[in-house]
Parts: structure tokens; C-alpha cells; sequence
């Protein structure tokens, strides 16, 4: 995708996100009769111009923001008599708040009303359908299968995943009475849940995803390698039983203690090879992962961030990682400390992709971030992973009353601003370095990324986080942005007067420089991360 391809998705979703937020200045100014003399979306030369009534209306050549011009927003501006009352600084400081605000909150309410026109059409949700159940887990041990479906927690009817995990959550080491669906038939089981990593909660061991048994082969000289396995084969039978998936696979090995002989399906050339692998008995103990030399291959991709190196490099979802320069993968952990080390250099990457090895040549990206009170930098390169199989069953999740789903609008939007909120504490406190920063290619590949590959789901409910995003921004009391204009509209409120002209000439040179310098960052950042792809267009235009 090159930069042109950028321009029709950035386009419409700037376009929007400036045409609600001036909308929400231009609408309160007017119901305050208050003079407004241009409406424009853009900066620079006018494309389009028309005035109306006393509103001049302009499209202009810089698609990077808008304004709404009102009479008298400059204290020492000369204004024709009829105009005076009518300007922006002869309003109360309670109504040049009100129109202040009036943009931030349209972008708000923009995400609200958006969320919940999602929640109407409908978002793909994860059933409680249970994919894979873990060994030796609470939830092995309480009974419960794959393909089982919970229908009731507590007595309380679920359908969707994320009310059992709430309710899991909710029950750490205590014992959760569930009702379960298995072959149309409804049993009663307990389970107790279990403390799990900090950032996990309480669990029982289950997941949506079923997990297919794809074997990770690491070293060289273990029974496993010595006998012919290689990492991606997938084994669908244990001495002739099938496995359908990795846990059966696991179950079936410890309750083996002869020979073994998988049947495995093997990608070759872009077709599945089927064979049969021999390994005879080492001792009279079952077998174990570890005696035959074998680990999960947890490193599928699942998530690609927009903009970042794996995307570019040409990774995709369901890409199984084999190797990092002809080294084996041993685990996702692995892997991640495998980029984390490669400093900036350029990565030879082996994954497994509808039958056939592709190598991917990437190059991690530096980040920096406190970690126990230091500012220490991490390559990383923009992926998340999970084990390779069935994501799950996915519904749409219809919320038909609008109340609701505007409330859930509300509730979402909420969430993404104090997400965001935190996000802006975290660079004011050098928690995450600037490099985070993201300018208009940044933007541009977002939108494009989201739009060109995953639909227009994914798009709106981008354009919902940059709208807030945008709405927060404009609300740092920094003058030239709106958060400046309520800054110094309370001014007045406490002090009984507007503050100076000489005040506000220093302030405003302040805010500009800062806002000149935030945008230098992002710019630069964009930059940098697609230095190689700007060469490339102009030498194509070239």
C-alpha cells in the first residue's frame, strides 16, 4: 500500500472528525448570536468558497484541521458598532465556555452515538462455547469438556464469553455453580476459580480458542527431532486415535508409556502432507513434552498494529513463526526477547503460511518506557500472538433498544477517555517515551490499514478513539486551543476582568510554541517509521 492509497481513508476520516468539532463551535456560537464570519475545513488557500448570509464557508488546501472565525475573538480587534455585542470576547465568560467545549463535546458525542449505531448493527462477540480446557485446571477437574457450552452462571443466564469471565473474576477462590449445555443435555458443575498473573485475574482454565495441536520442535537432538518431527507439524492422531486438539494431544501423550506413533498433517509447498512418525519407547514412564523435546507453538499471529514494523514488513494474521535467524522458536517469550535483543538490526523471520515458509526481513522498532522507575528503551515490532486453530464461535451481539445501546455508547466512549487520559499522563510523566507519538501518516495508515482490510467495523470504531482523542487534545488549557479559550474565560470569571493583552500575546506565543513542537515530534516520528516508504513514492513520481 503506498501513500496515495492513504489519502482517501485519511481524508474522509479527518473530514469528518473536523466538520463535527467546528459544527459544535459554529451551533453554540449561533444560538448565542455571536458573529460567525468563516467556517472552515482545512488551512491555507480556499479550494471551495461561498459565502452565506454573513458566513463565509471554506474548504482550504491543508486537510489537517478547521477553525471557526468569529467577530471580536482578538481583544484589540476593530469591529464595526453593530458588531460589538455580537462578538466572541463580549460574551460572558460562562457562554465563551459553552462555545469552547461545544467541539470537544460533539466529538464525544460523535463516539457515543457512533458506538451505539455499532451495538445496533451488531458487534461479533465470543459465545461461551468452550474451545480447549486446560490440563489439570479447576475446570478440567470440575468436568468441564471442549464443546461444552455455558448457558448460566449462578443461576444467572450468559451467553457471551465476556460475562464469564466477569463472573469468574468476580468469584476468586470461591465455587461458581455453573449450568452447562453438552449433547442437549443440561448438567450442573461447581468449580472453584483459581489466582492467576496479576494482569489475568482469577481463572479456570478455559478459553474460546481451540487450540490445534501444532508441534514446536526446538532442539535437534531430542526423540522428537532425531525421529523426523519438525516445528509446524500438527499431530491428528495419537497411536490411532484422533486428537482434535492440543490438550487432547497432552491428555493422550501422559497416559502413554510404549512406543508412540503420530499421524501428523505437514505443510509442504502449499499442500498438506499426511505421514506417519514412529518413536519407540524410552523408558516405562509416560511420556512427557519434555522427554520427547516438544513445546506448543503459542506464536500464531493474531493482532497487527496499523503503522508498525510487522505490518509493513509483510506479516499476517494466522503467520505461524518458525525461526529468527535460522535459530528455532521456542515459545512467543522467546520470540519477543529475540526482537527485544536484535537492537535495531534486520531480522530474517521463518513462519508457516497456508502450507508454505515465507521469510519476512523486519527491523524492531526502539520504544522507551519507565520500568521500576528507569526510562529504559524496548524494540518491538508490533504483534500479538496466541495458538494457532479455531478462534471460536463469534455472534453478532445486536442491542435493539437504543437507550441501551446509547448507554453503552456513553460507557465505551468513557472508557476509551480516561484510557487516553492516562495515555497523555504517561508521556507527561516519561512512562512511555514520545516516540509513541503518531502524526498524520500515522493517522493515515490507521485509517487505511482498518478500512482497505478489515472493513468498516473496525474503521468507525477507530475513528471513535481518534475523536476522542481529539476532543481531549483541544482540551489542554493551552492557548490557540479551545482549552485556552475556557482557561482564560475563567481567568475573567475569578479575577472580574479579561486578562491583558500583553498576557495573552505571552501566553499564546507559549501554546503555539508548544503546539508547534508536539507537532514537530509527530511529524518526525512519522517520519522515521516510513523513511523507506517516502523514498520510494517520489521516486516513483520520479
Amino acid at each position: 500500500m503506498n501513500f496515495l492509497d492513504y489519502l482517501g481513508p485519511f481524508l474522509l476520516l479527518l473530514g469528518i472528525l473536523v466538520v463535527v468539532h467546528e459544527l459544535g463551535h459554529f451551533a453554540v456560537a449561533k444560538w448565542f448570536n455571536v458573529k460567525v464570519e468563516r467556517f472552515s475545513v482545512g488551512f491555507g488557500p480556499s479550494i471551495l468558497r461561498r459565502t452565506i448570509g454573513e458566513t463565509e464557508y471554506v474548504v482550504a488546501w491543508l486537510p489537517l484541521g478547521g477553525y471557526v472565525k468569529m467577530a471580536g475573538e482578538s481583544p484589540d480587534e476593530e469591529l464595526a458598532p453593530e458588531d460589538v455585542e455580537r462578538s466572541f470576547n463580549a460574551q460572558s465568560p460562562a457562554r465563551r465556555i459553552a462555545i469552547a467545549l461545544a467541539g470537544p463535546g460533539m466529538n464525544l458525542l460523535l463516539s457515543v452515538v457512533v458506538i451505539a449505531g455499532l451495538f445496533m448493527t451488531g458487534w461479533p462477540t465470543p459465545t461461551s462455547l468452550v474451545g480447549s480446557v486446560l490440563p489439570d485446571s479447576p475446570a478440567e477437574q470440575a468436568g468441564l469438556q471442549p464443546g461444552d457450552r455455558i448457558v448460566a452462571v449462578e443461576g444467572e443466564e450468559i451467553w457471551r464469553w465476556r460475562e464469564l469471565t466477569e463472573a469468574v473474576r468476580a468469584h476468586d477462590g470461591a465455587p461458581l455453580a455453573l449450568t452447562v449445555e453438552r449433547a442437549q443435555e443440561r448438567l450442573a458443575l461447581t468449580v472453584t476459580p483459581r489466582s492467576g498473573p496479576e494482569d489475568r485475574g482469577p481463572q479456570i482454565g478455559i478459553s474460546p480458542v481451540t487450540s490445534a495441536a501444532v508441534l514446536g520442535v526446538p532442539e535437534p537432538r531430542t526423540p522428537a527431532a532425531r525421529a523426523g518431527l519438525e516445528t509446524g507439524d500438527e499431530v491428528v492422531a495419537l497411536n490411532g486415535a484422533e486428537v482434535p486438539d492440543w490438550y487432547a494431544f497432552v491428555r493422550a501423550l501422559e497416559r502413554t508409556s510404549g512406543p508412540l506413533e503420530l499421524t501428523i498433517a505437514r505443510p509442504l509447498d502449499g499442500e498438506t502432507e499426511t505421514a506417519v512418525v514412529s518413536i519407540p519407547a524410552v523408558s516405562a514412564q509416560p511420556w512427557t513434552l519434555d522427554g520427547l523435546g516438544i513445546v506448543p507453538v503459542d506464536f500464531a499471529v493474531r493482532q497487527l498494529l496499523p503503522g508498525r514494523p510487522a505490518k509493513r514488513a509483510g506479516f499476517e494474521i494466522g503467520d505461524i513463526v518458525l525461526q529468527v535467524d535460522g535459530q528455532n522458536v521456542q515459545s512467543f517469550d522467546w520470540f519477543v526477547d529475540a526482537v527485544r535483543g536484535s537492537k535495531g538490526e534486520v531480522m530474517r523471520v521463518v513462519v508457516l503460511r497456508d502450507g508454505r515458509k515465507e521469510s519476512i526481513d523486519v527491523t524492531a522498532l526502539p520504544e522507551t518506557e519507565r520500568v521500576d522507575g528507569e526510562m529504559v528503551t524496548i524494540y518491538r515490532i508490533g504483534l500479538s500472538s496466541g495458538p494457532p486453530g479455531n478462534p471460536g464461535e463469534l455472534v453478532d451481539d445486536v442491542v435493539s433498544n437504543p437507550l441501551k445501546a446509547l448507554w453503552l455508547g456513553a460507557v465505551r466512549t468513557g472508557d476509551i477517555f480516561f484510557l487516553i487520559v492516562d495515555g497523555v499522563r504517561m508521556l507527561l510523566t516519561r512512562e512511555v517515551g514520545i516516540e509513541n507519538l503518531a502524526g498524520p501518516i500515522g493517522i493515515g495508515e490507521l485509517a487505511a490499514d482498518s478500512f482497505a482490510e478489515e472493513g468498516w467495523l473496525p474503521f468507525l470504531w477507530m475513528m471513535c478513539v481518534i475523536s476522542v482523542n481529539l476532543a481531549i487534545l483541544n482540551l489542554l488549557p493551552i492557548p490557540i486551543l479551545d482549552g485556552g479559550h475556557i482557561l482564560f474565560a475563567v481567568a475573567q470569571a475569578v479575577r472580574g476582568k479579561q486578562v491583558g493583552t500583553r498576557a495573552r500575546e505571552v501566553a499564546q506565543t507559549v501554546g503555539i510554541t508548544f503546539v508547534i513542537l508536539l507537532m514537530g515530534f509527530a511529524f518526525w516520528n512519522d517520519i522515521s517509521r516510513n523513511w523507506s516508504g517516502i523514498i520510494g513514492f517520489f521516486k516513483d513520481l520520479i
